[in-house]
């Protein structure tokens, strides 16, 4: 069974399995050891229950070992059978300690804002901010410099809806959604789900969109992703050319955009050393995307189920703030 005090001896054997150093992932696991005992105490005390507190068999697993498997989970993206046999538990056992600890995970992160449907009728209380620094607003108090948002969209393959075993094959099959259409992207050539990432130009995630079909554009994601109300009043946004035609979506914040060759003719020089400009700030949303897909749960075959995939992504995105926030001079 892996243990983490001898992983912990190979300090950069450490940080490639689980994508954080020793002394960041002791500091996570400090911080997460409360939240994963008040959670527990409120599963215990939950009404229903018959057995008494302390009743029952005991977990194999500390919280310091839950951790790591939940990282390498999210790091490698590995079957829970593989898993089961690094840390001598049963597949099923390890979904149960994955699928526990990721919302208590993504609470002791400094996770971005993610939004929980694309749906603004649907606001829920969980989209209410808990934690510092999981709204624009905290960022901007802590920070009151930063004035530019950096926004792009990313992909992720998934696979073809399918219908269920025993109804008939049709359009209108069970288990089949309405429009199939909407997952297939026809850039990638094949059923994805999107996200859209907004970061700072410091290289903080801010702000997560829920998932939406491949099919959709990216103007329509940042439209339902409720981003723009709470950006501030002047803020600058950066977009690629998927953006054109945001300038008149916000009118109250300066839109930079790319420009885009006219139909038949070609750029100035002026206007190619411009995008040129703007491609050295934007190249850090490519490069924050770059950061989150090392972790290969938001890069490979998605093959979790939909509702989890802002989830994953959340935490995906907190650790990818907590190395940025840990590593770099202005936010230490």
């Amino acid at each position: 069974m892996l243990q983490v005090p001898r992983l912990a001896q190979r300090p950069r054997s450490f940080e490639s399995l689980c994508g954080l150093n020793p002394s960041e992932f002791t500091l996570l696991a400090e911080q997460l050891e409360p939240l994963w005992i008040r959670a527990h105490r409120t599963s215990l005390l939950r009404e229903g229950r018959q057995r008494r507190i302390g009743a029952g068999r005991q977990f194999k697993l500390d919280v310091p070992h839950r951790l790591l498997l939940t990282l390498i989970y999210l790091r490698h993206y590995l079957p829970m059978h593989l898993l089961g046999v690094l840390f001598e538990m049963d597949a099923a056992n390890v979904c149960r300690n994955v699928h526990a600890l990721l919302p208590i995970l993504e609470q002791a992160l400094p996770a971005p804002l993610r939004a929980r449907t694309l749906d603004s009728r649907k606001v829920t209380p969980d989209d209410a901010p808990r934690r510092r620094l999981r709204t624009l607003e905290d960022v901007l108090e802590a920070f009151p410099e930063i004035a530019d948002i950096i926004i792009d969209g990313t992909e992720q393959p998934r696979g073809q809806p399918k219908q269920k075993k025993g109804s008939s094959p049709g359009k209108k099959a069970v288990g089949r959604p309405k429009d199939q259409k909407k997952y297939f992207s026809v850039k990638k050539g094949t059923h994805t789900l999107k996200t859209q990432v907004a970061v700072t130009p410091d290289g903080l995630v801010v702000h997560l969109s829920a998932p939406a079909g491949g099919r959709t554009h990216d103007m329509k994601v940042l439209k339902q992703s409720r981003l723009l109300p709470r950006l501030p009043r002047g803020s600058r946004v950066w977009g690629d050319r998927g953006y054109t035609g945001l300038d008149k979506l916000c009118p109250d914040h300066e839109v930079i955009v790319p420009r885009m060759r006219p139909k038949g003719g070609t750029l100035s020089p002026e206007e190619r050393e411009l995008n040129h400009q703007m491609s050295k700030v934007r190249i850090t949303v490519e490069n924050v995307v770059c950061k989150l897909k090392k972790f290969r749960v938001c890069r490979e075959f998605y093959r979790n189920d939909t509702r989890r995939h802002g989830l994953f992504w959340g935490c995906v995105a907190g650790l990818v703030n907590l190395r940025t926030m840990s590593r770099a001079p202005q936010f230490a």
